[in-house]
This record gives structure tokens, sequence and C-alpha cells, in this order.
């Protein structure tokens, strides 16, 4: 049965048990939802943030300032929290109707906090552990007989080290300075780990000259969302049209923000008095874009899977009990029908309703049949377009959709062979990130990922014409191959290329630029005859190598 036919058949069912069982009357139990007023009659909504103001929450700041709100029917209060606030608390209790919590939400609810999950804000906690570069700390587990500073009630800090199999009673947990000058200091005040968001203590580290290692839990399978959007529940089954609003409206203020981070900084140190400098606050915003993974989901996808998955960890790590419930936890909008429904039901008229409930029954029908006649040639059609995207895949790195090293290969010795044939130049540009397994080992793999892809798409970009391809060639490194350039103007393209990777600003505490930079090496073959592409390619790596030994940030050209 189609979608399209369970639909039109539930409509029957609704339509019909509507007629027979509520009648007219029925509209007046349904009047608490209703949508919120538009125009000047707002409805006031207060939200309850779990830290003082910065690029964390700059969905809301960009929603309020672009009137994502307000077009939502919504006058929307921001209350600071800090370390002595729960926003759970503060939700319950009636002194706001949303709250910003974390996967401890699930622990809430299981321990009979009416509270409700609307919408995740990050796909990945930006939790982990900071750790002195020391030898005898090679791993979490290592922590034993060490001095953690962290909060007794993280959650996700119990739950890393439960699963790790770390012996609580063997390790000294003291307050959270709230500084990672802590990991520097000598004496008693000094801490071997802390607790932190990968979002602004790395910076911090970078810039107190602290060496350090990141533990995350990611690398033990817990992967927890970060920042999540929640409610009461009593908000949730009387006003949902509310609750989707606020929801809509502040992935509307997400998708702005991280399309306009600059602004939003601006506006953070105007208007909302941070703890933060500018710089700091565009590191955060960086690394907070890393935790969207908008290439990978929407913003505010929320999976019942991942819950699934998040209570398995805490019940497994004896923090819940293993028969844990997600029933009532979960927004759902789509539960509850809105009253102006069941109205139109029944103003309407219901037998003209099912009348047209029928007749579009019956257009389903036709369609079906319709698109049954096609199949065959629908079918030989997918055939040919899955051999042309299994010939391009098998081309194409699929991390950044560049070309891959096979097709590297295969195609330089062409290019070479076309060039000797019309005696015309032929350039290789060889560029590998610079500090890159710092730059991984600061931000973590998935960061990583999304800046080979930034990387790639400069490359991409400076590589369109006739005769030029960029590829991927293994791990950090790239190759941009251009036919009729010669060593000049090859020279001026990787000079280009440095540029605009450098004016990207993409944050990098492990470099001593401050952000992520590329070396380049450039060999040219201006005639042809007696060279072979692994000379070129030799020549373009030696001059890579030479300019790594320049200080990085650079190009050099091949010069014997």
């Amino acid at each position: 049965m189609t979608l399209m036919t369970k639909l039109l058949d539930s409509l029957i069912h609704i339509a019909v048990a509507f007629l027979l069982v509520f009648g007219s009357g029925v509209t007046a139990s349904f009047a608490n939802n209703e949508p919120p007023e538009l125009g000047d009659n707002l409805q006031k909504v207060r939200v309850q943030l779990k830290w003082t103001h910065q690029f964390q929450f700059a969905g809301f700041y960009a929603a309020i300032e672009q009137g994502f709100f307000k077009d939502a029917g919504l006058d929307v209060e921001l209350i600071a929290g800090g370390p002595e606030i729960d926003p759970a608390e503060v939700v319950v209790s009636g002194n706001a109707e949303f709250g910003i919590g974390n996967s401890s939400l699930l622990i809430d609810f299981n321990a009979g906090r009416p509270v409700v999950a609307v919408s995740p804000v990050l796909q990945h906690s930006p939790f982990v552990i900071l750790a002195r570069l020391d030898p005898t700390i090679r791993s979490v587990r290592d922590l034993e007989g060490k001095t953690l500073m962290g909060e007794t009630h993280s959650t996700e800090l119990l739950a890393y080290l439960k699963t790790a199999g770390v012996d609580l009673d063997r390790i000294q947990l003291v307050k959270h300075t709230g500084t990672v000058l802590s990991l520097k200091t000598s004496g008693s005040d000094r801490v071997d780990a802390m607790t932190a968001y990968m979002t602004t203590e790395p910076f911090e580290a970078a810039r107190h000259n602290i060496s350090y290692q990141i533990f995350n839990p990611r690398d033990l399978n817990i992967n927890f969302y970060g920042d999540t959007l929640f409610t009461s529940r009593q908000l949730a089954q009387k006003q949902p049209r509310t609750v989707s609003a606020m929801r809509d409206a502040l992935i509307s203020g997400w998708r702005y923000a991280l399309t306009h981070q600059s602004e939003i900084v601006d506006l953070i140190l105007r208007k909302y008095q941070p703890k933060m400098s500018r710089t700091e606050l565009n590191f955060e915003a960086q690394a907070t874009y890393n935790l969207f993974q908008t290439d990978v989901v929407d913003i505010g996808y929320m999976s019942r899977e991942r819950w699934q998955h998040i209570g398995n960890t805490y019940a497994s790590s004896g923090m819940m009990p293993k028969d844990f419930t997600l029933d009532g936890f979960l927004f759902s909008p789509e539960e509850v029908l809105p009253a102006w429904v069941y109205r139109a039901l029944l103003w309407g008229g219901l037998a003209i309703v099912l009348g047209g409930i029928l007749a579009a029954y019956i257009a389903s029908l036709n369609l079906r049949l319709a698109a049954s006649l096609k199949k065959l040639g629908a079918q030989a059609e997918k055939l040919e377009a899955a051999n042309t995207e299994l010939a391009r895949l098998s081309a194409t790195d699929p991390l950044t959709g560049l070309f891959n090293r096979r097709y590297f290969d295969e195609t330089l010795v062409n290019e070479l062979n076309r060039a000797c044939r019309s005696q015309s130049p032929l350039s290789l540009l060889m560029i590998d990130v610079d500090y890159f397994k710092k730059y991984n080992d600061a931000l973590g793999h998935p960061a990583g990922d999304l800046c080979l892809k930034r990387v790639a798409e400069v490359l991409r970009n400076n590589a369109q014409r006739s005769g030029e391809f960029a590829a991927r060639i293994g791990g950090e490194k790239f190759a941009v191959v251009t036919s009729n350039l010669g060593a000049v103007e090859a020279a001026s393209l990787a000079d280009r290329i440095l540029r605009e990777i450098a004016d990207m600003k993409i944050q990098h505490p492990g470099s001593s630029f401050g952000f992520v930079t590329v070396s380049i090496g450039v060999s040219t073959f201006e005639h042809c005859p007696g060279q072979s592409h692994d000379q070129l390619i030799n020549e373009a790596d030696t001059a890579l190598y030479r300019a790594k030994q320049k200080g990085r940030n650079c190009c050099v050209a091949y010069s014997g």
C-alpha cells in the first residue's frame, strides 16, 4: 500500500469517526491547540540558556535579529545561564517555556521530570577531556591515579569514564575552575586533565602555550547530541503549534548564523556583552559549525534511534534503568491534529470532504496505473544511470568529491602525452595542508574531514578550464593538473590558491598562523620529449618539500 493510499484511507476513517463519535461540539475540546497569533499580538515565551552569552546560542540571536521569531508569532526572551543553573528545573517549575539542555534530559525524563526534547541543535556533543601531554597519559584509562577537574554531576563525563572501564575511586575529581590555566600551573593547583568543550578550550590552551591532548567520547562510540531545545510536557501537549513555531524559527536562525558567522559575532559583541574576545568567538563559530554536520543531515534533525543509543549508553553505565522509555519524551506534533482541521471537517461539510477524498483516491489509482506502464522504461533509465554513477564513483574521492589517485595517475599520463604531441606546456601543483595532524588532534577527525572538504572546494573552483582538474591523492595531500600554463602562470595560480585558502580563516589552534594554510610545490614541463609523468611528480614533490622548509604557507617552483 502506497503512502498516498494510507493517507487517504486514514482521512476517510478520521472523517467517519469524527462524524459518528464527536459531532459538532468537538471543537471546544481543542481550544488550546491554536497557532500563535501573528501581527502585534505576539506570544511571550522565555528560553533558559545553559551558559552565558556566546556563539553557542547564535541561532537565537539571529532569529531575534532577523525577525524569524516575530514572523512565527513569538516574542522571545533569552535568560542567560551559568554553572549553577539547571535549565530543566527552570522549565519544569514554569519559570521558562523552553530551555537548552544536553542528552542528560533523557535521564531527567526517566526520573519523572516532565520534559520533552524538541530538537537537537548540535548533532555531536562538544564535550571532551583535555589532558596534559604526559608520557604516562596515553588514554582516558591512564587518568586513574591522576587529578581530573570536572563536575560530579556531569552525566557525559561519568558515562565516558564508566564506558572506558575507569575505576572512579582512583580518580581525584576536583571542582572545575573554568580555566585551562589549571593544566599549566604548578603545585597543588595543577591538574592532569579537565572536562572541556572542543569549541572553546582548545583555543584557550593554544593561546596560553599549553601542550595538550584530547580524549573524545566518540572514540568509544559514545555519540551524544549536543545542545538540545526542550520544553515541558504541558506546553508540548496543550500548545504543539507554539512548540513547532519555536523549533522552526530557531532552525531558520541557525541557518542564517552559520552562513553569516562574522555578522553574528559582531552582533554578540555589540548586544550581548560576552566574556569572550572577537578572536575567541570566531574560533568558537567555526568549531560549532563543524558539530552541525550540515553536509550530512538537516539542522534540527532528531532520530529516535539516536536517542535509543544514548539511553543504552546511560543504562549500561548504571545511570538509568535498562527498561527506560522514550515514549512521551520526543516531541511529535503530528500526533495531535490542530483544532482548525476538525472545524474544517465540520464547517466545510463532511459529505463534500468525503466526496473529495473519494475523488482523490480514484485519481491516485489512475496515477499508479500510469506509473506501472512506465515502469520498464524507468528501470532501464535507472540501470543506465547506475552504470554512469558507478563509473563516476570509481574515479572520485568519496570525502571531497575530487578525483582520486587512480584517476590522477591515469589522466596525468594522457595529459602529458597530449602536451608532448602539441608541444604545449603542462604544470602540476602539489598541495599539502599545513600541520594537519595537529588540526585533527585539536579538533577531532570530523572537523578535519570538513576542513579537507573546504580546501577541496577552493581547488575545484580553480581548476575549471579544459585540460585542468583537481585530485585528492592521499590524506591531506592534493594535486592540480593544468594544461597550457607555463611556469609563470602556474606560479600565479598557486599563489591565488594560497590566498583563497588563507582568506577562509579556518581557525587552527595548532598552527603558528592561527588558521588553516597550505604549502604548494609547482613543476612545469615546457617541452615534453624524454620526460615522464613520474619525473613531473617527483619535481613537484621536491618543490613542495622546499616550501615546507621555507616555513609553510607559501609556494615554490621547481628549479632543479
